[in-house]
């Protein structure tokens, strides 16, 4: 019986993907499963996969079901007791599943181990996190985020700091962990009324929830190239980052945090929507700012504090 399945999702990713699977064809040990869901891509993803990639267990679909839903599906077609979520614009670095498929092993009370993220040129990419709420908003999710990472100082997982040992987090980004299937006792892996973004963060909160332990293994490594397919629809992308995050705390906050979190993000949009609108940059970004300040009027209308006043379940 497979004990550990790699679960990917696609959507235009081909390139990424290829080099994705290459890596783990080269990298992992012959008793893995690797499964594809291909969300309904226009650029011969599918077609790519079975060519190259033959023992990639593919599960093509005509329409985009989003990132939980297609995770699920996958799901259940293996009953491995390890699943081992990537993104694919990744490459898994050798011996990084053993170490954390070890890992859960030697750890019963531990639900989830995430790898280190780097990027192409080595340095650790910012990978576990606080559970969402609203002293971490404008620190980790505002439009002072790019101009705080300039601030800290980048590590490469070599540096004293950036290597220190195993230990715990709140939650992982869903780009690369492993979870242990028993540890969602029956539940699915991810719920589906998330389409894409904080699904992660709402799967770590059900494990804790369950007393159940999430951790970051900085000796298994995953290159995290972080130029996927949410560049391909700006809108959408940044709709669902914000509108996930309201979920998340309409599931797991009460309705005061909820109030002041859509505040705290109305007021960030509006700040984003009058900086584009001052500086609208070159020609060439120009589309790029359109569909970025259509997006935050969007947030804005969908995302007023005060319709919770009239109607707590709305929106």
């Amino acid at each position: 019986m497979t004990r550990t399945a790699v679960i990917i999702v696609s959507w235009n990713s081909r390139e990424d993907l290829e080099s994705c699977l290459a890596s783990l064809g080269n990298n992992i040990p012959g008793d893995v499963e690797i499964l594809v869901v291909d969300n309904g891509s226009t650029d011969g993803t599918p077609d790519m996969v079975s060519e190259k990639f033959p023992k990639v267990r593919l599960f093509p679909r005509k329409e985009n079901l989003g990132f939980a839903r297609a995770n699920n599906l996958a799901c259940s077609h293996t009953r491995a007791e390890y699943l081992f979520i990537l993104n694919p614009d990744t490459v898994v670095r050798k011996g990084a599943l053993e170490t954390l498929t070890a890992f859960l092993d030697r750890t019963p009370d531990a639900g989830l181990a995430a790898p280190l993220l780097i990027d192409e040129k080595g340095f650790i990419l910012p990978s576990a996190f606080r559970f969402p709420g609203i002293g971490n908003y404008w620190t980790e999710h505002s439009i002072l985020l790019p101009v705080l990472e300039k601030v800290r100082k980048r590590k490469r997982p070599g540096d004293e700091k950036g290597n220190r040992g195993v230990r715990e987090l709140d939650w992982a980004t869903g780009a690369a962990f492993m979870v242990r299937r028993s540890a969602l006792e029956g539940e699915p892996l991810f719920d589906e009324r998330f389409f894409m973004y904080s699904e992660d963060a709402d799967l770590c909160r059900r494990l804790a929830n369950r007393d159940r332990k999430r951790h970051l293994i900085p000796s298994a490594l995953v290159m995290h190239i972080h130029r996927g397919s949410s560049r391909q629809a700006r809108f959408r992308t940044i709709f669902h980052l914000f509108r996930s995050l309201d979920m998340y705390h309409g599931k797991h906050k009460g309705p005061v945090e909820r109030f002041f979190l859509r505040a705290s993000i109305c007021m960030d949009m509006l700040i984003r929507i009058f900086i584009l609108t001052l500086f609208p940059g070159k020609q060439k970004v120009r589309q790029d700012h359109r569909e970025r300040k259509r997006a935050y009027r969007e947030i804005v209308r969908r995302l007023n504090p005060f319709r919770l006043l009239f109607n707590r379940n709305k929106g």
